[in-house]
């Protein structure tokens, strides 16, 4: 069985919270995962806002209850804190999340703290999230401190109510921080030092809102007052609503006067972003987008659009009654010795109105520092001269290899930031993006990525929309773009009466050639047989690399087995290969379809399910799975597939 971190895990749990809930939000759901730290089941509650739009970005709030409370604390309890936060969330439309964290006596130990990025890494698989801001009252809100001066890159703001910032010196429930932390802070001094905030105010560049009570005995407020002193001395953003008299508690004006805080900065840093490249949309539009494999379509998108065709689909959704066209102008193995090779025939014939300018994961590998920069240099120049407005990309985020190594990247991405600087060019940092997704959500991120440089389908969406808010300044999110229609070249060759040859998997070979005959009962079929049975996902992979391209099929028929494995890496590798494998080079040349092993076997392990719908999600692939709680027969699903898209 494949252990698969909570980020993919089947939510088949999903429980419908009980309470004094308002109608502010979508009824909460409860959900269960096993934590990838212990194998322990966990829990959080998630409360989506009323109309919910999947299709653009959400901010996040992640709320922390306090000692002795669970994840229903800011979920329905009616004291001015937990209600301040809702408030807020709903007024902002965030998606609000209240995690158990270790309840009840989580106080972000070791324990809590992995569940809490396990969360944050299956949200950001689940929604597009833009802001994650973290806030709790007392316990929660030292944990708010301890999460963010821990993980300071993946927390957006912070607003902490009446909570500790050194650990050390708190006299209070030593027991359940003892059994939290795994001994006390005589036994674990340094667990303690690096869960008190107070110790890392450097790691506090977010805004920080705190609140205090100087009568407060049992969180009391002076190692909270002598951090937010400290970020108040490097010019950090912080705001401290401390009471003299009061106690251990926030009003409702002072909560949500705090929240008002964070997110007043948070508007300001959005609203200091550079102005989009394009202001309007008010005549037809055209953009090209100049690039190597990235931008050009091939196998690891699914062969049939990349991130300038998801860019088109992102603006047309922004802009519905504007004129876009983008071209795709990305070549394989290109440079930018190429690009200024090219540039004229492929770009500057189609009088575009922008030019995405996207090189370096090959220039990295043969043309030097200096170069580069002159080659860009001169791009831009020449798409001036004809009327183009420019703007640079820089590369997405790899995984490290020895030929394309993170530090020279990073050393090239640096050079595009300059000259798009000393050019007066705007730059879609894709790279920062890639990466900031890297550190928040690392198995999401993994996810993006069909091989160690080229992102699959997903990762271009991501591309595409982190390109659209550069170009027109819209968020949006095009997770929900479906593969175009499926079978193309099979109806093709089916309606010309052509031999149709099938490479299939075993045993689907034989239901796909029913299937077919069921549907045109003189249909020329020549099946090849695909034997998998005893074979590990690394072999798959090997023979779908010996058999696929070489046999030049019209359909190839996966079904990616459930083998048992221990390892996320090599799983996600093979599986995302076996698919590579299966698709031609460039533009798709066959048809590729891929059968969920539930078909076959409905006690599939549903953590290996969940992993292989994701990547065939991301790959842009069509998926004949088993919906929950259907009892047919594997033929029988097949067949039912094949007549809603081929039938007659």
């Amino acid at each position: 069985m494949i252990r698969v971190p909570a980020v993919l895990a089947v939510l088949s749990s999903l429980v419908f919270g009980t309470g004094a809930m308002s109608q502010e939000f979508q009824s909460p759901v409860d959900v269960s995962f096993l934590a990838e730290l212990d194998g322990t089941e966990q829990r959080y509650v998630v409360l989506l806002p009323t109309g919910f739009d999947s299709d653009v970005p959400h901010d996040v709030m992640i709320a922390l209850h306090g000692h002795g409370s669970d994840r229903w604390q800011f979920v329905n309890d009616k004291r001015p804190e937990c209600q301040g936060a809702r408030d807020t969330a709903r007024r902002q439309n965030m998606i609000f999340v209240s995690p158990d964290y270790r309840a009840k006596t989580s106080w972000m130990g070791p324990a809590a703290e992995a569940d809490l990025l396990q969360i944050l890494d299956e949200l950001n698989g689940r929604f597009r999230i833009r802001d994650v801001v973290i806030a709790g009252g007392s316990m929660g809100g030292t944990a708010a401190l301890t999460f963010a001066a821990l993980h300071p890159n993946g927390v957006d703001a912070v607003v902490a109510l009446n909570g500790t910032a050194n650990l050390l010196e708190y006299p209070n429930f030593n027991e359940a921080i003892a059994e939290s932390f795994g001994g006390t802070k005589t036994d674990r001094p340094d667990v303690y030092r690096e869960r008190s905030a107070e110790f890392f105010p450097e790691r506090l560049t977010m805004p920080v809102a705190f609140t205090t009570g100087g009568k407060d005995t049992l969180v009391p407020p002076e190692s909270t007052l002598r951090l937010f002193e400290k970020l108040k001395q490097q010019g950090s953003p912080a705001l401290s609503i401390h009471k003299a008299d009061g106690g251990h508690e926030t009003d409702y004006v002072d909560t949500m006067a705090a929240f008002k805080f964070v997110f007043d900065q948070l508007d300001a840093q959005r609203a200091a972003r550079t102005p989009p490249a394009l202001s309007t949309f008010d005549k037809d539009t055209t953009i090209v987008c100049l690039g190597d494999s990235v931008t050009g379509v091939y196998y690891h998108t699914g062969g049939y659009r990349a991130y300038p065709e998801m860019l088109e689909l992102g603006l047309r959704k922004a802009h519905p009654t504007a004129s876009i066209r983008v071209i795709n102008a990305g070549i394989s193995g290109n440079t930018t010795n190429d690009g200024l090779a090219r540039l004229e025939q492929d770009v500057l014939r189609h009088h575009p109105d922008l030019v995405t300018i996207s090189f370096g994961l090959n220039d990295m590998t043969r043309v030097p520092p200096d170069q580069f920069r002159t080659n860009l240099e001169q791009l831009i120049d020449r798409c001036r001269a004809r009327q183009s407005l420019v703007m640079l990309c820089t590369p997405n985020a790899v995984i490290h290899t020895e030929s394309r190594p993170i530090p020279r990247l990073i050393e090239y991405c640096r050079i595009i930031r300059e000259v798009g600087q000393a050019k007066d060019v705007p730059v879609c940092d894709q790279y920062v993006a890639g990466e900031r997704l890297k550190s928040r959500a690392p198995q999401t991120w993994r996810l993006t990525m069909s091989d160690e440089i080229h992102p699959n389908m997903d990762g271009h969406k991501r591309m595409a929309e982190e390109l659209c808010r550069s170009i027109s300044g819209a968020e949006v999110s095009l997770d929900s773009i479906e593969p175009p229609p499926a079978l193309a070249r099979t109806k093709v060759q089916l309606t010309g009466g052509n031999t149709l040859k099938i490479v299939a998997m075993e045993p689907i070979a034989a239901f796909v050639q029913s299937a077919l005959l069921q549907q045109q009962a003189d249909a020329k079929l020549e099946i090849i047989p695909w034997p998998i049975t005893g074979k590990s996902l690394s072999e798959l992979e090997q023979s779908a690399k010996d058999l696929v391209r070489a046999t030049k099929p019209d359909l190839v028929v996966l079904m990616i087995p459930a083998t048992e494995t221990t390892d996320f890496e090599t799983s996600v590798h093979a599986i995302s290969w076996l698919m590579n494998w299966s698709l031609s080079f460039g533009h798709q040349e066959w048809d590729c379809i891929v059968v969920h092993p539930s078909v076959v076997d409905p006690m599939t392990d549903p953590e290996q399910g969940a992993l292989i719908r994701r990547l065939v999600h991301a790959q842009h692939l069509d998926l004949i799975d088993r919906k929950p709680g259907d009892t047919a027969a594997a033929d029988a699903i097949v067949k039912a597939w094949f007549q809603a898209h081929i039938g007659q």
